[in-house]
């Protein structure tokens, strides 16, 4: 066990002030007193209730990437075209695999290999005649 006992930190453990009245006195520094005793018009009231951009638009929706918020329209066209392209380069791809490729004969023996093939045949038969 360390030195310091429960306390990794070190320092003592008791808690010196009461938690209670630290509650009191930020919720009486929350509250503006001039705010409150004045009477608000309808104007004001339906944008407290409603709020400045409620009133017949749609909200706009976004999607969290993590590091990076993008709307979601924006997102689903990007991931769309991403796909698609994908999909032409598979395509391209698989056309170019199917297409059979034209391979050029073989050259016609010349003179040096048929003069070759005729000596190996002379050795080997030596070869095979000796006693």
């Amino acid at each position: 066990m360390s030195m310091y006992g429960r306390d990794p930190w070190g320092g003592p453990l008791e808690i010196c002030h009461d938690s209670a009245t630290d509650d009191d006195r930020s919720r009486n520094l929350d509250l503006d007193r001039a705010a409150l005793s004045r009477t608000l018009d309808e104007t004001q009231q339906s944008w407290l209730l409603a709020g400045p951009g409620d009133q017949g638009r749609k909200k706009k929706r976004y999607v969290d990437l993590g590091c990076l918020l993008v709307s979601r329209k924006l997102f689903l066209w990007s991931l769309g075209l991403l796909l698609a392209a994908a999909a032409l380069a598979g395509i391209a791809a698989g056309i170019a695999k199917a297409v059979p490729r034209h391979q050029a004969p073989p050259a016609p023996p010349d003179q040096f290999t048929l003069a070759l093939r005729k000596a190996l045949m002379f050795f080997n038969a030596q070869k095979c005649q000796c006693p």
